[in-house]
């Protein structure tokens, strides 16, 4: 990417985070509180009423646990989830102004990434303030599973508007799909409390390894990536390649269907 390309990705950007409190006086407020009111229905549903547990060993409330992965799924799935709708929602930017169009996409996965990352380290320093048992020494493990994290919402962000823009029923169908992926990913339970045949069954989900490098980092005190992260570094990369080359097989043919 050109130095122009990088201006114009960053003006693109910071238009997506403005855009998210135009109105509102009190938007930044609500990009945490909406998470956090989110995180305590779960809790009080899972914590509460099915009685859900933290994994043997670890001291902590089952909020805290919960709340380790639960914003990096906000990250990924509303990342996914915006990205795919960005090049129907800038029909008419792409009908008069010549950009890389990739660029628009890229900008409204990266703009949640941002937000969404903000609200999670405020919410990790307020746990900790509170007496959570984190381990500061694993954030870089963290930061690299998020970065891997980003790569893989962008590829699949970058494949999906692609196909939206010819099959507009996919924006219906999206939010129920990462609905159901949400509920397969252990992030409201530890794989650890399943039966053994069914915990056999998350290794297939790419979301299961990603929760769990967050959680060692944080909650494990593992401080280097391991072999798991830079698989899924690499696939991140895979996915991300494999995006991009139908995103640019099919956008010359974006305007017909606009």
């Amino acid at each position: 990417m050109n130095g122009a390309n990088r201006a114009l990705l960053f003006r693109l950007t910071a238009r997506e985070i403005r855009s998210r409190f135009v109105g509102s006086a009190t938007g930044w407020i609500w990009l945490i509180l909406n998470p956090l009111l989110l995180l305590a229905v779960y809790a009080f549903v899972f914590g509460v009423i099915f009685q859900a547990r933290v994994p043997a060993g670890l001291e902590m409330p089952f909020i805290a646990w919960l709340a380790v992965a639960m914003w990096p799924w906000l990250m990924f799935s509303e990342g996914v989830l915006r990205g795919s709708q960005a090049i129907r929602e800038h029909a008419a930017l792409i009908s008069k102004v010549a950009l890389p169009r990739q660029l628009l996409v890229t900008a409204s996965v990266s703009a949640v990434f941002l937000l969404h990352l903000a609200g999670y380290l405020a919410v990790l320093l307020a746990m900790a303030l509170l007496g959570v048992d984190l381990a500061w020494s694993g954030i870089g493990r963290l930061l690299f599973a998020l970065a891997s994290l980003y790569l893989f919402a962008l590829g699949l962000g970058l494949g999906l508007s692609a196909i939206q823009v010819f099959v507009r029923d996919l924006e219906q169908a999206l939010p129920t799909l990462f609905l159901f992926w949400f509920f397969l990913t252990p992030i409201l339970y530890a794989p650890s409390l399943l039966p053994a045949g069914l915990a056999e069954w998350l290794r297939w989900n790419p979301m299961s390894w990603w929760m769990a490098e967050i959680r060692g980092g944080l909650l494990y005190a593992e401080a280097l990536p391991g072999l798991v992260a830079l698989a899924l570094a690499a696939a991140a990369l895979i996915v991300l390649w494999l995006g991009s080359r139908l995103f640019h097989r099919l956008s010359p043919h974006f305007e017909d269907f606009l």
